[in-house]
């Protein structure tokens, strides 16, 4: 069995906003924008799999040997780098990592499509309130 998250973008409704309300907001956005020092861009992955035993039950219908944790990190070209997480302490920091990039993408989701609605509306959108 394999989990894997996908972290879709959320998408905000920005058009019933004041031109002043998207303004502020963006604001509060950039002055809270800290990258956090364990961001980590990666996929946690928990499997179950059968081990290398002929006999064991593991390869049968029933449960598998796990839960066993993986990051997988994807570069160009179709490129996968895989680290076998060993320990509870790397399986906790992997998470936390893992959990801060994608608050960090969904500040900057966010940001962008308040800029985007902004530029639609013919507004200057690099200025600040």
């Amino acid at each position: 069995m394999l989990i894997l998250l996908f972290i879709m973008s959320r998408i905000i409704n920005l058009r019933r906003l004041s031109t002043l309300a998207l303004r502020q907001r963006k604001a509060l956005l950039v002055r809270s924008l800290v990258l956090p020092p364990h961001l980590l861009h990666a996929s946690l992955l928990e499997r179950f799999l059968p081990c290398g035993k002929p006999n064991c039950r593991c390869h049968g219908p029933g449960p598998k040997h796990g839960p066993f944790f993986y990051l997988n990190r994807c570069f160009p070209k179709g490129k996968v780098q895989t680290l076998l997480l060993k320990s509870p302490e790397q399986i906790d920091q992997a998470r936390l990592g893992v959990a801060a990039y994608a608050q960090i993408q969904e500040s900057l989701d966010e940001l962008s499509q308040i800029n985007y609605e902004l530029l639609r509306r013919g507004e200057n959108w690099q200025t600040q309130p």
